[in-house]
């Protein structure tokens, strides 16, 4: 109990603190593929199939590189956590280049339990959760909320019950480099 009490306040401090981010130029592809490093094994061992999906030629997104890295770790803890027990474990990630919007879409798709219409619109509040009580805090997913946001973006999410979810985070393009050498 200590230990979730710990972890509890380190998310409220996470989630409360206002600091300057160390922005910097992010290839999402690389930063995607060290989250999935870290998650490699439990996907083995849960019998989930990893599919990525990058289109090439991705423009780089100015962001802290940890903080968007927490919050992309946050979405896909969930995904894992929504396939539990489901029969087909599929998880999905990727991104593509948007280009009418100027900016760069993440995406993750999980085929886990999917969420209530009537939750959809509260997810991302802080402390709403759907988990039985000791399971979470309630904070994951309004500190993506947060994350996102602090960098110009927006967060979406689409759900259907006993088929799966998918977030999507769309946050401006470095369009001064794109990586074909084409400018914008």
């Amino acid at each position: 109990e200590s230990e979730r009490a710990a972890r509890i306040v380190r998310n409220l401090l996470a989630f409360a603190r206002r600091q300057a981010a160390a922005r910097a130029p992010q290839d999402v592809a690389d930063l995607f593929s060290r989250v999935m490093a870290l998650r490699s094994y439990e996907l083995r061992l849960n019998g989930i199939e990893l599919v990525t999906d990058f289109a090439a030629g991705l423009p780089q997104v100015v962001a802290d590189g940890s903080q968007l890295q927490q919050a992309l770790l946050n979405l896909v803890l969930n995904a894992e956590q929504a396939m539990r027990g489901r029969p087909a474990k599929r998880l999905h990630v990727g991104a593509r280049f948007d280009e009418s919007a100027g900016a760069v879409e993440l995406f993750i798709k999980d085929s886990g339990h999917g969420i209530d219409r009537a939750n959809l619109s509260r997810i991302f509040d802080p402390f709403f959760t759907t988990r039985d009580v000791g399971e979470g805090t309630g904070l994951g997913l309004s500190i993506c909320y947060g994350i996102v946001r602090d960098h110009g973006g927006q967060i979406t999410v689409e759900s259907v019950v006993n088929a799966g979810t998918a977030f999507s985070l769309l946050l401006p393009a470095r369009v001064d480099d794109r990586r074909s050498g084409e400018s914008l």
